[in-house]
């Protein structure tokens, strides 16, 4: 049995889907549903019930799941340790950040980096999930927490400070509006619209929702109300103006450049580590909400 077949195999596993596993691995359907067929065939064992649209594991398969699970693991620590000891600067290398981290900042250094690393080429995966660094699902994690997960190593760059904006027009430029009743876009999980807005204004409407931030810019920039946006967001748009002077720093969190700790040697991880680094440091005053912001 091949590591491929289990690869499979651990796909549908977790996404309880074959369509789903599919776009996982980068293959289609039919040959996720083969590869399984033909796995089952020389197993002679039926390894996934077809439920009502979900395959769900059989006793069989419940049997070997932790097993392939530990094969995982350990197929991943060999490309680990690999991959930790290549010293050249060439290759591919794995990033994951938010889609705004990259629009809103990232993308013109990111394209700096490829001009000063022509040999190492760049796969950006930009999701507010966890991605594993210890499967490998990524080389390095560019993320904004308070609680860097343990098995990972890296450096704390910068507070990530938030502010109020809203659209920039003569209503906005011209005196000191009364935040309080301001027409507000908020989250759709309210959790979030607790800690950033009815926190610091118990008043406060929250008239529309979404569940993106660069939805949020674009209803404030067409003055849909008032949003609480990162100040390295809301400081570089030239369509929003902030509207309270004064940064929101409490309960901020940290920006992190974050590897495995088998990988932090490779060469193209620590030169990646290191360019991100001494960018971000350099805005430090962009990040913490206290560099002027650009004229409309």
């Amino acid at each position: 049995m091949s590591w491929d077949d289990l690869r499979y195999f651990l796909a549908v596993a977790r996404a309880k889907s074959l369509s789903a596993a599919g776009r996982d691995l980068g293959v289609s359907q039919p040959t996720v549903s083969r590869r399984l067929a033909a796995m089952e065939a020389r197993l002679r064992v039926r390894l996934f019930d077809h439920l009502e649209n979900r395959y769900v594991l059989t006793p069989a398969g419940e049997e070997i799941l932790e097993s392939v699970q530990h094969v995982e693991e350990a197929v991943a620590g060999i490309d680990r340790l690999v991959t930790g000891k290549d010293l050249s600067l060439k290759g591919e290398l794995r990033v994951t950040c938010t889609e705004v981290l990259a629009s809103r900042y990232l993308g013109p250094h990111l394209s700096e980096f490829t001009r000063l690393h022509p040999d190492i080429y760049l796969s950006v995966v930009c999701t507010f999930q966890h991605l594993s660094l210890s499967k490998r699902e990524a080389d390095v994690a560019i993320r904004v927490t308070s609680t860097p997960p343990d098995n990972l190593v890296g450096r704390r760059l910068v507070q990530v400070a938030m502010g109020v904006y809203a659209g920039n027009n003569e209503e906005w430029l011209t005196g000191s509006p009364d935040v309080e009743d301001l027409d507000w876009i908020g989250w759709q999980d309210e959790t979030y619209n607790r800690m950033l807005i009815f926190s610091r204004y118990p008043k406060g409407r929250i008239r529309h929702r979404v569940d993106d931030m660069q939805a949020m810019c674009a209803m404030a920039r067409c003055g849909l109300g008032a949003a609480i946006l990162p100040c390295y967001v809301g400081d570089t748009d030239r369509g929003l103006r902030r509207i309270v002077s004064q940064p929101i720093t409490e309960g901020a969190m940290d920006l992190w450049v974050l590897s495995h700790p088998d990988l932090r040697r490779a060469a193209r991880v620590r030169a990646f580590s290191a360019f991100i680094a001494d960018t971000v440091l350099r805005d430090r005053d962009l990040f913490e909400g206290r560099r002027p912001q650009r004229p409309a």
